[in-house]
């Protein structure tokens, strides 16, 4: 796309994401699928759902859970600080990249947002993660940097939490 068709790309791709998130769970504190009941994510399994977590802590305590097997407490340490419980609970796509965006090239019209299936309100730096998540091209991470807040130590370390 030429310059001016990728700054109106850019431009919906930052209001589609701002408006969802402006959005709450009805409980403050709910971690889940918009319909109170457990969510799917295949960070976790394409078999099975989580949740619903009635807390922040609680979903971060269940993401570090598997870390709790480690026979060495240095890992296992490394792993809960960078999840603090204090974000925000905010609607999220949660499978948001490049592949489930379609957009008209000639003039950068975001034509359809695909894959809702793991929407729900997650922690604000959810929608991060999954952005960036096995993502390494350099021109999809300019667009993500410049269209929500950057996550990077959360991003980081659920990465490395995947692996257990």
């Amino acid at each position: 796309m030429d310059a001016t068709s990728r700054a109106a790309t850019i431009r919906q791709l930052k209001q589609f994401l701002d408006e969802p998130h402006a959005i709450h769970p009805p409980e403050l504190a709910l971690v889940g699928s918009c319909s109170r009941s457990p969510a799917y994510d295949h960070r976790f399994s394409n078999q099975r759902t989580v949740g619903p977590f009635a807390s922040l802590a609680e979903f971060h305590d269940f993401l570090v859970a598997p870390v709790l097997k480690c026979p060495r407490p240095d890992v296992v340490e490394r792993f809960r600080p960078p999840h603090p419980d204090h974000h925000e609970i905010v609607f999220c796509h949660a499978d948001f990249w490049w592949g489930n965006i379609l957009v008209e090239p000639s003039n950068g019209t975001v034509t359809g947002i695909l894959h809702w299936e793991m929407a729900g309100f997650w922690p604000a730096w959810w929608e991060y993660r999954k952005a960036v998540r096995r993502r390494h091209e350099r021109w999809w991470e300019d667009i993500v940097r410049s269209i929500m807040a950057e996550y990077r130590i959360e991003a980081w370390v659920n990465g490395d939490l995947e692996r257990f």
